[in-house]
């Protein structure tokens, strides 16, 4: 456990415990322990589809491949803010510490008695020139309907919405672009297994005659399959 304080505890004497003031002081190791890319980064819990908790091994290069292809996609770099809403055991939150301070950026955290509240979205979005929102889409909802309903709350400084974990609403990318005009729209998914996502889609307009958001094209190094009741590749515009 890495603790900012002398005088913190573990709580246990089984855990081991280390001070970042010493850390920085120490020698460095005489032979660090060598980690390959495909060795485990993290275990993260799911229920996928099973409604079953369980846990899911990514390793360092599946980690990185995303998070890499998502800050050259969308220009991540030292400019940018990020809200950290998003709980440490939702991989949403990966991204967020790895993806953005990998480009230079920073994020911003909330209190824990914020995590629902938009009024102090809001507040902190403005205050820390938040650049970034990457969350399930009701807390985006949840944003703008607040934003929506007092004129000096906009998040016209969120340049780069992403949304993923859950459906994204048909009305979602207009009522952004009322605060934001230019601003990007990104619909992404993918199962956990797949190192937080595995398909982004930036939505412009929305036509009249869609039933939902496009699930996207496959990120780099990743691929999808439209498949059969017998598993066999379906040709092109064919339904799977």
């Amino acid at each position: 456990m890495l603790i900012c304080q002398h005088d913190a505890s573990a709580g246990s004497d089984d855990i081991p415990v280390l001070a970042w003031q010493q850390a920085i002081e120490a020698e460095p190791i005489a032979n660090p322990v060598v980690r390959a890319p495909t060795q485990p980064a993290y275990i993260i819990y799911t229920s996928g589809s099973t409604g079953t908790p369980k846990g899911v091994v990514i390793s360092h290069r599946g980690a990185l491949n995303t998070c890499c292809d998502i800050n050259t996609r969308y220009q991540v770099g030292p400019h940018d803010r990020v809200l950290a809403l998003s709980a440490l055991h939702f991989d949403l939150s990966v991204y967020d510490i790895f993806g953005v301070l990998r480009a230079g950026g920073a994020l911003v955290m909330v209190m824990e008695n914020q995590r629902r509240d938009p009024h102090a979205w809001c507040e902190l979005i403005q205050r820390h020139q938040v650049t970034l929102w990457n969350s399930v889409p009701a807390l985006f909802d949840m944003l703008l309907t607040w934003c929506e309903g007092f004129a000096d709350a906009t998040p016209e400084n969120l340049r780069a919405v992403m949304l993923s974990g859950d459906w994204i609403g048909l009305d979602l990318p207009a009522r952004y672009r009322a605060f934001r005009p230019q601003g990007q729209f990104i619909a992404m998914g993918g199962a956990t297994e797949a190192s937080i996502w595995s398909n982004a889609c930036e939505i412009h307009d929305v036509p009249a005659h869609w039933r939902s958001i496009p699930y996207g094209f496959p990120l780099t190094n990743q691929r999808y399959r439209v498949v059969d009741e017998q598993g066999r590749d379906c040709p092109d515009w064919g339904a799977g």
